[in-house]
C-alpha cells in the first residue's frame, strides 16, 4: 500500500506535529522540523493507549485478551468470558459478546456504568450479563492462555473468575487532538465532529479513523473512511457538485 500511494506521487514524512492554523484557506501544520501547507488536511492521530496495563494483560494478549469483540467474540462461543469498563464502547460490546459466549461477566470500574441509559437497561435485562459495579479488574490469570481474572468489587473481599477470555476496555482511548488547539468542534469525550463526508467543522479539514470514536475499531474501517474523505477532499477541491468515482464501466 505504500509502494502504492509513493507511485502516485505520496510523500512520506516522519515528524511530530505540534500545532496548527486552520483559519485560512491555506491550512497550517507546525511540526519539530518545518512547517506543512496545504488547501486541505485529513486527521487521522488516532487514539492513544492506556498508561497503566493490568497484570497479565500484555503477556496473555492474543491468547485470550482482547480489545475487539466484534473481531474475537466467535471465538468464545458457549464459554465464559469478561468484559472490563464502562464507556458505551464496553456496554456495546458486552452486548455483542452475548450472542457467543454463555455467559458475559461485566466487571464496572465505577459505582454506575458510563452509558446512555438505553444501553446499561438493554446490558441490564440480558440474561446472559451479570453486572458487576464498583469492580476493579486486578489481574489476568493464566500461562499460555487466560484461565481466569483476579478482581475487587467495592466492599468485599478479592474474587477470582475462571474465564476463557477477557475484553479490556478501559479508560485511555483518548483521541489525540491536543495539538489542534481547539480549533475544531468536538463532542465531549473529545471526539472530532464529522459530516457525512468526513469534513470537520471547518472547511478544507477531514478527520478519520478512531479519532472520531464513534465506530468499532478495526483498520478496514479506518481506511474506509479515509478513502471517502480523499473522495470528497478532491471534489471540494475541483468545484464539484458530488463525489465520483475514478472508474466507469
Amino acid at each position: 500500500m505504500r509502494e502504492q500511494a509513493a507511485s502516485f506521487g505520496a510523500e512520506f514524512v516522519f515528524d511530530k506535529v505540534i500545532g496548527v492554523d486552520f483559519n485560512h484557506a491555506t491550512k497550517m501544520v507546525y511540526a519539530n522540523q518545518a512547517v506543512y501547507t496545504g488547501r486541505s488536511v485529513i486527521i487521522s492521530t488516532g487514539s492513544m493507549g492506556r498508561g497503566t496495563r493490568v497484570k497479565g494483560e500484555d503477556h496473555l494478549l492474543g491468547r485470550g485478551v482482547s480489545y475487539c469483540a466484534t473481531c474475537d467474540g466467535a471465538f468464545y462461543r458457549d464459554r465464559e468470558v469478561a468484559v472490563a469498563g464502562s464507556s458505551d464502547e464496553a456496554v456495546e460490546e458486552a452486548l455483542f459478546l452475548t450472542k457467543f459466549a454463555r455467559r458475559v461477566h461485566f466487571l464496572s470500574p465505577t459505582p454506575e456504568v458510563k452509558a446512555p441509559a438505553a444501553l446499561v437497561e438493554e446490558l441490564q435485562q440480558n440474561p446472559r450479563v451479570i453486572l458487576r459495579k464498583g469492580a476493579s479488574l486486578l489481574e489476568v490469570l493464566g500461562e499460555n492462555k487466560v484461565e481466569a481474572v483476579r478482581f475487587v468489587q467495592r466492599g468485599q473481599p478479592e474474587e477470582t473468575l475462571p474465564v476463557a477470555g477477557v475484553f479490556i476496555y478501559l479508560q485511555g482511548g483518548k483521541p489525540e487532538t491536543d495539538f489542534l488547539q481547539g480549533q475544531l468542534e468536538v463532542t465531549d469525550s473529545g471526539c472530532l465532529q464529522v459530516n457525512h463526508e468526513f469534513q470537520t467543522s471547518i472547511e478544507g479539514v477531514y478527520a478519520v479513523g478512531d479519532v472520531l470514536c464513534d465506530h468499532i475499531k478495526q483498520a478496514v474501517i479506518a481506511a474506509g473512511e479515509g478513502a471517502t474523505a480523499a473522495i470528497a477532499l478532491e471534489k471540494n477541491l475541483h468545484g464539484r457538485s458530488k463525489m465520483t468515482v475514478d472508474w466507469s464501466k
